[in-house]
């Protein structure tokens, strides 16, 4: 049965998604929203030229002259990695009657755990483990080979970077942002909306939400 995906964004994650969601959907047919006015109107991918939808009505888009509101366009993934930019357009296609789909999981990915809870909306890319007993809340990105180790637990929205290594009892507010190759430490928690610098090590807590913390070990950045 053919998968009928909107993804959120028409940037460079967005084109990356197309590939993950036909990683785990071969075959899937995918449109493009983003309501940018001065951003891409149309992704040529794959051979294909996919429209991007500006005014959130699916059902107007044409795919090889098949209608998108025929062919039941009706549920959403994330393809941008900005917290707050995911809350906004998860808020305008609900609003648009959009659903979010089940978290797209890449093949190439390894769950160890089917008990691992997952959110919807977001997406595991090839590489990336998850152990046992992790919780994923909804619009989670966690991008290539990542680690995710024993009940660690992700908030909603949160975006994980390539290479970023999670250890086992960690705790991750919603909207924080990992950068490239983040390590944290054991039982650690990070507050809401915290972005980290490429290559940051996480000893201890971060309990000031909305910061920037960089370095080893990582430190607030000053203003």
């Amino acid at each position: 049965m053919t998968k009928y995906l909107v993804v959120l964004g028409a940037g460079g994650f967005a084109r990356e998604m197309y590939w993950h969601i036909q990683g785990a959907y071969p075959g899937a047919r995918v449109v493009f929203v983003d309501d940018v006015p001065e951003g891409e109107k149309e992704i040529a991918i794959g051979g294909k030229v996919i429209p991007v939808v500006k005014d959130w009505d699916v059902d107007a888009i044409s795919l090889d002259g098949e209608s998108a509101g025929a062919a039941r366009f009706q549920e959403f993934v994330l393809g941008v990695g900005d917290p707050q930019t995911k809350k906004h357009l998860v808020e305008k296609a609900r609003a648009s009657g959009l659903k979010p789909a089940p978290t797209v999981v890449h093949p190439l990915a390894l769950i160890q755990d089917p008990g691992c809870r997952i959110g919807v909306g977001g997406v595991i890319t090839p590489g990336c483990v998850l152990t046992t007993n992790v919780t994923l809340g909804d619009f989670v990105l966690l991008n290539l080979n990542t680690t995710i180790g024993h009940d660690a637990v992700l908030g909603d929205y949160v975006t994980v970077n390539p290479g970023c290594q999670i250890s086992g009892n960690v705790t991750i507010g919603e909207g924080a942002s990992l950068g490239t190759g983040t390590v944290t430490r054991e039982k650690v928690t990070i507050a809401p909306g915290v972005i980290t610098g490429a290559q940051a090590c996480i000893v201890k807590d971060i309990d000031e939400p909305n910061v920037t913390v960089m370095g080893v070990p990582a430190k607030k950045k000053k203003a």
